[in-house]
């Protein structure tokens, strides 16, 4: 894989909803997060060229830098790897080394598990609100009736809702993300783990997509996005639903709970579950 670039920028608290409400509007697929000890926020951008770095820098102001393929590729473990377990059916570690996860699989008869290395793409199942969604996603597979349920994941980041919900028995997933970088990355972790042939992947704007496709009715909808786009997505979400159909949404602080909740509601969709983990939260919708 080449050479990547990023431009990033510090910001404020007070500016953060400011900034992310512009880049939401320009259709700028970006990454959030705070770094240790630093006060601001981090916002960053992953392109393929410096060009396009160049011209947001241009534009925004902020810092740009390369990524060479050692930086964001999976570097050789040494240690013991990380678990996540999610209620007793997931296990979510951040190796991918074979040997290592059959030794966990050894010693977690009857679990899943799967591996996801710390990349820069989002969804490595170490976040909260992966980890709220993929509870959830668990519990949701353990209620099916029917063999035959249907998936749409927007905003997939790693790939790792969608490759979770195929290894639980999905029949059909659809997996949105308009980060080529991320996607690319996606694709590559369904092949790895034997799922590929079940996942479509699709490079598009999530609220787009909703728009312009004629609705297809999906069992569950899962959304791992910031609360504006979710404020937004939610009254499109009943179209795109099978009758008895969820919705898992994450991606939005205890902050903006309220407002979720209020969005959720309006289009029928009522919060039914809800999970805190630190600042973050994650939500389950049925009507």
């Amino acid at each position: 894989m080449d050479t990547w670039f990023r431009w990033s920028k510090f910001v404020e608290d007070d500016r953060l909803e400011e900034w992310e409400t512009r880049f939401l509007a320009e259709g700028v697929s970006y990454v959030l997060e705070k770094p240790v000890k630093r006060r601001r926020w981090q916002l960053s951008v992953y392109i393929p060229t410096e060009d396009e770095a160049e011209h947001l820098r241009a534009r925004f102001g902020g810092a740009v830098g390369s990524l060479a393929p050692a930086q964001w590729q999976p570097a050789p473990r040494t240690g013991r790897p990380n678990l996540i377990r999610i209620r007793d059916r997931l296990i979510i570690t951040d190796t991918e080394d074979a040997d290592a996860i059959a030794r966990i699989e050894r010693d977690h008869p009857g679990r899943i598990v799967l591996g996801f290395p710390s990349q820069l793409a989002f969804g490595t199942g170490s976040h909260p609100t992966t980890a709220g969604c993929l509870r959830f996603l668990v519990d949701l597979s353990r209620a099916r009736t029917s063999p035959e349920w249907r998936v749409l994941d927007l905003g997939c980041g790693s790939g790792i809702l969608a490759i979770a919900a195929a290894t639980l028995g999905a029949s059909r997933v659809l997996a949105v993300e308009n980060d080529p970088m991320a996607l690319e990355y996606a694709r590559e972790n369904a092949r790895r783990h034997g799922v590929d042939g079940r996942i479509e992947f699709v490079e598009d704007d999530a609220v787009r997509l909703m728009d312009s496709s004629p609705p297809e009715p999906w069992d569950l909808i899962a959304a791992n996005l910031f609360s504006d786009l979710l404020v937004t997505l939610f009254p499109r979400f009943p179209a795109h639903l099978e009758r008895g159909g969820e919705v898992i949404v994450s991606g939005f602080l205890a902050t903006q709970a309220e407002g979720i909740g209020k969005a959720a509601g309006k289009s029928g969709l009522p919060i039914r579950d809800l999970v805190r983990r630190g600042k973050w939260m994650a939500a389950r919708c049925r009507t």
